[in-house]
């Protein structure tokens, strides 16, 4: 696994909270100090592992 992969897969759940919440990407980026098409690339991935459990009906 890349460094750069590693650096943020710990706060894949909080960058994916932070995006919920409003954060563009760009901001992001600039936060976590990675390029944004770094962010751009991954998201999708996060969001299908890290996704919230879907209510049972």
């Amino acid at each position: 696994m890349s460094t750069l992969r590693s650096h943020l897969e710990w706060k894949a759940e909080q960058i994916l909270g932070q995006l919920r919440d409003g954060y563009s990407l760009a901001r992001l980026s600039q936060v976590y100090e990675v390029p944004e098409e770094h962010l751009t690339a991954r998201v999708p991935e996060w969001r299908e592992r890290y996704a919230p459990p879907e209510p049972k009906a």
